[in-house]
């Protein structure tokens, strides 16, 4: 086997759209925070621009740097990338999301890196026949694969083709709080958003999207305020669909009832003020907003798709629905209103599993052992300084 060399600790570039918040990016944001620092440096890059969470991860002494692929530059931009990560001695591409994983492993082959993985965070269900063909063809470059949900893995098997043996399932990962309760979080947030103590709060966090059913919860909403009639709905997050849920909530006299946070950093705080966590989507991966949820002991009421379960089981760590069924919805978070000792169960389950599956020093600590196995693999020994 020919010896590459690389000087140590191996450089491994994070290829990614942007940093901003979703649950993707929130991934890598929390995998960088975490990561071996002593056998690794880390650097961030960004396809399109920094994004929001880009201070998070320079406050922590990570580089970000900016490479943009702007189509009427294709096909030369792999080559800026390519320039970029024979310059700065990368062992290591690990692209995150479709665009960022084409453009990252096409440059990362242009520049000879010994290393090209991916990490595939969702389903990419929008792919047409070219796009799928790409990626397998791009298959055959990339050492591995990481899958965030075995749904997510069954799907890179079947529609890409891709080796089973390249393809390795590592869940996403959290921090997990030592005092999930954080009663002073919750007064803090709560006296924020003129939520008095006793007012029951469903909460959400995540993107305000077409693929997180969110119009769904607003109908579930409605129909449980008949039985509760001053139940809230904390939003934390914003996206496209947010205007339109504003004039469906408010057409339905609901407009007191939803409250929008906007995008925060302070998660733990809000889950604190929160009594029900509640996932809607239609289609989801393995959302990290799910995995802080049970790391914060919340009960949670979300629907079977995708990732979610995974991560609980239905009567086990969290209630599960079907999706698109407002009323399946509005009925499971009546359950557990009306329960609070079946609710603090569940919620002392998910938090033991977040404890025991999903910490964030677990992940990182399987992802870094991949590294280590792939560039063994190919040959990569420390440069003689």
């Amino acid at each position: 086997m020919s010896r590459r060399r690389h000087e140590r600790p191996w450089h491994v570039a994070h290829v990614i759209g942007a940093l901003r918040t979703g649950g993707a990016e929130r991934q890598l944001v929390n995998y960088l925070l975490a990561a071996n620092r002593e056998e690794f440096r880390h650097t961030a890059v960004c396809l399109a621009e920094p994004g929001e969470l880009a201070s998070v991860v320079e406050a922590a002494g990570i580089p970000v740097v900016t490479i943009r692929l702007r189509q009427r530059h294709l096909p030369a931009s792999p080559f800026a990338l390519a320039a970029w990560l024979r310059r700065e001695d990368v062992a290591v591409v690990h692209a995150h999301m479709h665009d960022a994983a084409l453009w990252g492993r096409v440059a990362g082959k242009l520049a000879g890196v010994p290393v090209l993985m991916t990490t595939e965070h969702g389903k990419e269900l929008w792919k047409g026949r070219l796009r799928v063909a790409i990626d397998h063809h791009l298959s055959r470059w990339t050492a591995r694969h990481i899958a965030v949900s075995h749904d997510g893995r069954e799907i890179r098997l079947h529609r890409e083709r891709i080796d089973a043996e390249r393809i390795v399932l590592i869940p996403n990962g959290v921090f997990v709080p030592a005092d999930p309760v954080n009663a002073a979080g919750r007064r803090r947030v709560r006296e924020e958003l003129g939520l008095p103590e006793g007012t029951p709060v469903l909460g959400t966090v995540g993107r305000v999207v077409a693929a997180k059913g969110y119009e769904h919860l607003l109908d579930a909403l409605e129909i449980a305020r008949a039985r509760t009639p001053n139940l809230r709905w904390l939003a934390v997050g914003d996206g496209e669909s947010r205007d339109a849920l504003t004039r469906t909530a408010a057409t339905r006299g609901l407009t007191d009832a939803v409250i929008w946070a906007g995008q925060r950093q302070d998660i733990y705080d809000l889950l604190a003020a929160m009594d029900i966590w509640v996932m809607s989507s239609v289609r989801e991966g393995l959302p990290v907003a799910l995995l802080e949820a049970m790391a914060g002991q919340k009960p949670i009421v979300a629907t079977n798709v995708g990732g979610i379960p995974d991560a609980v089981a239905d009567g086990r760590e969290a209630l599960l629905v079907p999706p698109a069924d407002p009323a399946a919805l509005a009925a499971a978070i009546g359950a557990l209103l009306a329960d609070p000792a079946r609710a603090a169960a569940l919620a002392a389950a998910a938090r033991r599993k977040a404890q025991t599956t999903y910490t964030i020093a677990s992940v990182a600590g399987q992802i870094e052992d991949l590294y280590r196995q792939e560039l063994a693999r190919a040959g990569v020994v420390g440069r003689q300084t």
